[in-house]
């Protein structure tokens, strides 16, 4: 029976035997063995070594174990984080031969580098090419992609929705297309030039042969201008001026003044009347020129007579214009001015002359005009 004395000293001499163990079970120690080293028969015989051998194989055995298997014995800490989550580890393929690293979800796929050579051609199959034909089929054309099925019908892609038809662009002017406005309306807003060219291209197209009688036809159809449009504008001009005069009776509306307020709307008054004028002196309307004067004249006699000389300039500008109007008539129309139109302007002449006296040279040509038609 042992005592506690060599129990303790038996426990004391464990680590150092065991230790002693794992140095000689290793590969290169096995077979090595001191001379003064005990063999485990030797421990065994020993009568107080009984149960501590046997303590002493036991923990040898662990050692080996642990030692054999290269790794030591989970703790249950361990265990617990094995079981939280998966681990990625090296495994061994069949096909390889060799350990495959099990990808992270986290890594990039790597891509194939394929290297074609000039020599591979990609090929159906034998057995599928035999399936769709000796001959490859037709290509559909472009036009035909379309949600819409080539069939008779034309099908819609989304039923319910309603078909806007496309509309055609038209280029032509709305005046050719829009034929519910009437056409004099539309005529207005022409030019002067567009209706000459409208109307002489118009003559062309229907007489080509023979244009010469066609102008002549529309020659004697043309009628006298009308100047009531050009009176209007020249009468409307006159009004502003007498609109811009004080109204006050203790103000006068003939001196400076007044004139200074007057005098935007008095060239704009000498504007229009030398627009007008000029426009029937050019088109050669020499009937409607000595018409046009007779009735400017008085329109310009009615405008207001400043005090000051100076201020009457643009009066007699006008009155100048109109005479020189007046005589450019007479000197190209001459006799073709009529006999009614002729007496009338004599007796008018006499009158404008107290407005203006340079207008007597109208007079003087007026009888040398007439006398020749007596001659003749």
């Amino acid at each position: 029976m042992t005592t506690p004395l060599q129990t303790r000293m038996a426990l004391a001499e464990i680590p150092d035997r065991l230790e002693a163990l794992r140095v000689a079970n290793t590969p290169t120690n096995a077979n090595r063995r001191t001379p003064d080293e005990p063999t485990p028969a030797a421990i065994n015989n020993t009568p107080n070594g009984g149960g501590i051998a046997v303590f002493v194989d036991n923990a040898a055995n662990v050692v080996q174990t642990q030692d054999f298997n290269f790794s030591p014995l989970p703790s249950p800490d361990e265990l617990v984080i094995r079981q939280r989550g998966r681990r990625f580890t090296t495994t061994f393929s069949p096909s390889s031969g060799g350990p495959t690293t099990i990808r992270s979800p986290f890594q990039r796929t790597p891509t194939k580098n394929l290297q074609l050579t000039s020599g591979m051609i990609l090929r159906s199959s034998p057995r599928k090419r035999l399936t769709m034909g000796s001959t490859p089929p037709e290509p559909i054309p472009m036009d035909s992609y379309s949600p819409i099925k080539l069939t008779g019908t034309k099908q819609q892609l989304w039923p319910g929705t309603p078909i806007v038809k496309k509309l055609k662009m038209d280029d032509r002017p709305v005046g050719q297309t829009n034929s519910d406005v009437p056409l004099p309306l539309l005529l207005q807003g022409l030019s002067q030039q567009q209706l000459i060219d409208m109307v002489m291209c118009k003559i062309k197209q229907e007489i080509p042969a023979d244009c010469e009688s066609a102008e002549q036809q529309l020659r004697a159809q043309l009628p006298t201008p009308d100047i009531s449009a050009l009176e209007q504008e020249l009468h409307y001009a006159k009004r502003l001026i007498f609109k811009s005069l004080p109204t006050s009776r203790l103000c006068k509306k003939t001196d400076a003044a007044a004139y200074s307020k007057a005098a935007i709307h008095l060239n704009e008054f000498k504007r229009l009347l030398q627009m007008q004028a000029k426009r029937l002196h050019d088109s050669t309307h020499w009937d409607a020129l000595i018409d046009y004067v007779s009735m400017a004249w008085q329109c310009v006699a009615s405008t207001p007579n400043w005090e000051s000389n100076s201020h009457n300039a643009v009066r007699r500008q006008c009155f100048k214009l109109l005479a020189c109007s007046c005589y450019a008539a007479i000197k190209h129309a001459g006799v073709r001015l009529g006999q009614t139109r002729l007496e009338n302007l004599e007796r008018n002449l006499r009158e404008w002359s107290k407005d203006y006296e340079d207008v007597l040279s109208c007079v003087n040509a007026l009888q040398r005009t007439l006398n020749n038609r007596t001659s003749l």
